[in-house]
């Protein structure tokens, strides 16, 4: 790929988007900009670091094709199980032998956000830290998981996102709370685990 047009062309197919209008769609962006953007008639410089985190690809490479696709991540070794009510049968020697690795956004994508309130306890406490991809990602991406939500009334808040009875919203389920139902969501991020307060 020789121009910036043509990477983000790769990137939004890499990403699992068809077309320009459907991506165009998924970022909240006017069709005809994007499609600009993809056909090469504007440059990309002021929009390319959101286009970049969308799509989770590097911004060098797809403002200059230097490094890899989708840099930005490392490796975390995966040591196996634990018990958390059932009883594990350790396999050899747990403490040293890796079962294989878990990839993890590198610190240039990884943020963390302290949760306030108890709407998600046990699972979420007052004060624990969240880690989360801030590479922001459609809300179908991240359906019936937890994440980190940015809603169009202006909250940022952790809950499981679940599909609304009306289009284009979503449900907002929490342990303690009741349950936020078709909530229009501007972005979603992927949490990637938790530190405990």
């Amino acid at each position: 790929m020789d121009t910036p047009h043509e990477r983000l062309i790769q990137a939004r197919r890499a990403a699992g988007y068809a077309s320009a209008a459907d991506a165009a769609r998924a970022l909240g962006a006017k069709e005809v900009s994007y499609t600009h953007h993809e056909n090469g008639t504007r440059g990309l410089s002021r929009a390319a670091e959101r286009y970049a985190s969308f799509f989770r690809v590097s911004l060098d490479w797809l403002l200059t094709g230097r490094g890899e696709m989708t840099g930005g991540s490392t490796q975390v070794d995966f040591f196996g199980l634990v018990g958390a009510g059932s009883t594990i049968e350790p396999i050899g020697d747990t403490v040293a032998a890796t079962l294989g690795q878990i990839e993890m956004p590198s610190g240039e994508h990884l943020g963390a956000l302290k949760v306030r309130g108890e709407s998600q306890y046990p699972r979420y406490m007052d004060g624990d830290i969240i880690l989360y991809d801030r590479r922001p990602r459609s809300p179908g991406d991240l359906r019936n998981r937890y994440a980190v939500v940015d809603c169009e009334d202006g909250r940022r808040v952790i809950k499981k996102v679940v599909k609304g009875r009306t289009p284009g919203t979503w449900n907002l389920w929490s342990h303690n709370a009741p349950e936020e139902e078709d909530v229009d969501i501007l972005a979603c991020y992927e949490v990637k685990g938790t530190l405990q307060s």
